[in-house]
């Protein structure tokens, strides 16, 4: 049996019968972004794992790394026209870093929904094989439309041990795989934005009544249940941890720390010194970096650590998850004159070398990561311009911005978005 890496399986007749089909009668249809874990992809996901519980092989798991190279390829194969495999090349050089260490890949183009993509690589020997291959352990779709095909879908199998991801923003919330968005509204309101793990939004739900006036902070999953957590910095200089309860709602507060008033803000969610637990950033009045190591048991570990001076000018700072693609987390920060840089972890608890992402953003009223708002595997920013339209700037999970695109409007009664 081959190598996975090298495995290049010709596609059935019948899913190149489907392609050509489609090409005329979707002339007119332009690239559109690719999704994967949620949406159309995420029924692929849980329709694949359907057929391997058949079988009676495990599951396979959803990594973003694996999500994020699939997409791209998706997206590629809409914008280019075309109908070719990935080189395994290709794939290393964008998962090998999400601890992946041999991938295998299904594509096919045409097939109008999920379970039809699905059906047509169980008919055909070589993608059902790699579906049913014991040795994968991880699994990653892309889906996109564009002009030829239509529709085009994208699996990339893992072999390996997947580093965990620790998402920017607030996470998942509610407990149904998409990220979602806290708001803190006008009146002192915690509100729950779901999103619906395809760059929209799901009916909002109340998570607390009667926050307040004071600011939270995002934890991502601080207490090691595997729910995101959030914190708020009472007056009197308390701590306290509001822990997720993974439906929409929030436990009752305990205190993880006091002193904390005299900090002007806080970042959570990060690992930053590479223990894979989440950690926080503490900013002083003056500028200065304080790193407090989260214990992955809700507390923290005895004494800080100061990581940086001369951030005191930064007027927007936030944790993004792993914008750069290289498995380590990212702080974003806007500087005085509009810019927006990344400042990227070595995952050793140090810097790595900042750089400019983008200018203009001197408009925006609210910057925050978005985790992977639109369900293609990378990390997301969203932005609330003067206008009140919140805005998505997809990750592309190199660094860099996909298109961006109004995803809401009439924010501007929000006081805080998280």
């Amino acid at each position: 049996m081959r190598h996975p890496q090298r495995r290049r399986f010709t596609h059935a007749r019948r899913a190149i019968a489907t392609a050509l089909a489609v090409a005329m009668a979707a002339v007119f249809f332009v690239p559109a972004a690719a999704s994967a874990a949620g949406g159309a992809a995420g029924e692929v996901f849980a329709l694949t794992n359907a057929q391997r519980t058949k079988a009676g092989i495990p599951a396979l798991k959803s990594d973003p790394g694996l999500d994020a190279a699939a997409a791209e390829w998706a997206r590629h194969l809409a914008a280019s026209c075309t109908f070719d495999h990935s080189s395994s090349a290709w794939r290393n050089a964008r998962i090998a870093s999400f601890g992946w260490v041999a991938s295998g890949e299904n594509i096919a183009a045409g097939q109008p929904d999920a379970q039809s993509v699905v059906t047509g690589w169980m008919n055909s020997t070589g993608h059902r094989a790699n579906i049913l291959d014991k040795r994968y352990t991880g699994l990653g779709v892309g889906y996109a439309t564009g002009k030829c095909y239509r529709t085009y879908w994208v699996q990339i199998f893992g072999i390996g041990s997947p580093v965990k991801s620790l998402s920017g923003g607030a996470g998942d919330l509610t407990g149904d795989r998409a990220a979602d968005v806290l708001a803190r509204t006008s009146t002192g309101d915690l509100k729950i934005y779901p999103g619906n793990g395809n760059g929209g939004f799901k009916a909002a739900s109340t998570a607390m009544s009667g926050w307040g006036a004071r600011p939270f902070t995002t934890l991502g999953d601080f207490s090691g249940d595997g729910v995101p957590d959030i914190a708020r910095t009472e007056s009197d200089g308390r701590l306290m941890l509001y822990a997720g309860n993974g439906k929409g709602g929030l436990r009752a507060p305990v205190k993880i720390g006091n002193g904390w008033a005299q900090f002007s803000q806080l970042i959570g969610g990060i690992d930053f010194d590479g223990d894979r637990q989440t950690d926080v950033i503490a900013r002083t009045k003056s500028g200065d970096m304080l790193l407090y190591r989260g214990n992955g048991r809700g507390g923290f570990i005895a004494g800080n650590k100061k990581i940086g001076s001369g951030w005191g000018t930064l007027n927007s700072i936030f944790y993004a998850g792993d914008f750069t693609g290289d498995s380590r987390g990212d702080v974003i920060a806007r500087r005085p004159d509009g810019t927006l840089w990344v400042y990227p972890t070595n995952g050793k608890g140090a810097w790595v070398t900042a750089r400019q992402i983008g200018r203009g953003w001197s408009a925006m009223t609210a910057i925050v990561g978005g985790g992977d708002f639109d369900g293609n595997g990378t990390q997301d920013v969203l932005a609330r311009n003067s206008a009140g339209s919140l805005v998505l700037y997809g990750g592309t999970g190199r660094g860099g911005f996909l298109p961006s695109r109004i995803v809401g409007n009439a924010w501007n009664g929000m006081a805080q978005i998280g």
